[in-house]
């Protein structure tokens, strides 16, 4: 089981972090945020490889397609600190879909939030990237592992003026 409140704690002292460090504070950067969710998004199907029909090379190494993972996680949870909506739940987006569907409804979920910016849309990004991250066997362990992993790069990141 994720524990929310810790990677919300973890992620709101690097999110405050960057924002000092960079003149930020106050500053509305939700739009950004949205923009980076979707191009880690398609960072992270561009390792799976699931959608290139056209190659027979296969998905890079786990760890790899695990760490790009993560860094969705990290803009899944800076936008809740943004809004104030918290996920708490560990309910994936039901169904058998194909990671290709499922990374098309992820995009479609991102869209949807940001049109209508309500928890129940938030909550829905969350679902499906979670379905994501079980169609890809990546246990809550190993999510929360590699968070605290690429969120100490992160931090390390910003200290060496990333």
């Amino acid at each position: 089981m994720l524990n929310w409140e810790e990677l919300y704690h973890m992620q709101y002292e690097l999110d405050s972090f960057i924002e000092k460090e960079n003149n930020l504070s106050g500053k509305d950067l939700l739009r950004e945020k949205l923009l980076a969710l979707s191009v880690e998004a398609g960072e992270l199907a561009n390792e799976t490889r699931c959608f290139k029909f056209w190659s027979r090379k296969g998905p890079s190494e786990k760890s790899v397609i695990l760490e790009e993972y993560v860094d969705g996680i990290h803009f899944l949870l800076s936008i809740g600190l943004e809004k104030d909506f918290r996920f708490s739940d560990s309910a994936a987006e039901e169904g058998s879909q194909s990671l290709t569907d499922l990374f098309i409804a992820y995009n479609t979920s991102i869209s949807e939030f940001e049109r209508d910016q309500t928890k129940d849309h938030y909550i829905q990004m969350w679902r499906v990237y979670l379905a994501i991250g079980e169609k890809l066997s990546f246990s809550a362990q190993d999510t929360i592992e590699a968070y605290i992993q690429k969120n100490k790069v992160n931090v390390e990141r910003q200290k060496n003026e990333y």
